[in-house]
């Protein structure tokens, strides 16, 4: 067997695409991602049609991070899909699909936006996303800044074996095997926006994350396309499996 490279410290899912991701042991993991993840998304209604990227973020606004997704039970495989609820900041608990949701987030952003739902996940780019905590440790270290990892906003988060930051970027163009069922492809570095530099409890900004990040060619973490599905869960075994 290969050698261990990292162990998952901790999983994310983001079931509203720019809200607070929900913490959880373990993740189903399908060949489109992992279960629950990014499936729903506010979009902007004037860029609907024109823009490949029309989604409503915490760039338009940085409150939306406040507002906190939960799952009536946790989405698995085997049973229906559960219902999603969203406790607002000012501590409402609102469905998903309810028209007071959508109208308080369209005032807080001065647009126009409409509930998107896709079973697929609805992805920057690819499926799945990986953190290092040694890499958040090192550009906290570069910058000065007080980085909480939250606001990388990544599905696995990792301890790398060597313990030392950014050793992830060597991994792309290999095959990751998680746990004992789950392969996932890294297809590349992950580029960054200024969403790094938002706090995950208060939205406030910390320009110098984004300015350190940009020192590492802008991107920070990796992306991966899932090749064999399964379940991974907190303290799994990340290692090499192939090259691609």
């Amino acid at each position: 067997m290969s050698t261990t490279i990292a162990t998952v410290a901790e999983l994310a899912i983001y079931p509203v695409k720019s809200m607070a991701g929900i913490p959880v042991r373990e993740a189903h993991v399908g060949l489109d991602g992992i279960l629950g993840d990014r499936q729903y998304s506010f979009v902007l209604s004037e860029k609907a049609a024109r823009s490949s990227f029309p989604w409503m973020t915490a760039r338009e606004s940085a409150r939306m991070l406040l507002y906190k997704p939960e799952f009536e039970q946790m989405p698995t495989p085997d049973k229906a899909e559960p219902a999603l609820r969203v406790r607002t900041p000012d501590g409402d608990v609102r469905d998903i699909h309810d028209e007071a949701l959508r109208e308080e987030l369209a005032s807080k952003s001065e647009r126009q936006i409409f509930l998107l739902r896709s079973a697929r996940g609805i992805f920057d780019c690819q499926h799945i996303s990986l953190f290092s905590l040694a890499s958040v440790k090192g550009l906290a270290e570069e910058s000065g800044a007080s980085i909480d990892r939250r606001q990388f906003r990544a599905n696995v988060y990792l301890e790398p074996a060597s313990g030392k930051a950014f050793d992830e970027e060597s991994w792309t163009n290999y095959l990751l095997q998680i746990g004992d069922e789950v392969l996932l492809g890294v297809m590349q570095r992950d580029t960054r926006c200024m969403m790094v530099n938002l706090d995950p409890d208060t939205g406030s900004v910390d320009h110098r994350v984004l300015k350190t990040v940009q020192k590492h060619q802008g991107q920070a973490g990796i992306y991966a396309n899932v090749v064999r599905p399964g379940t991974i869960r907190v303290g799994d075994a990340i290692r090499i499996h192939a090259a691609i």
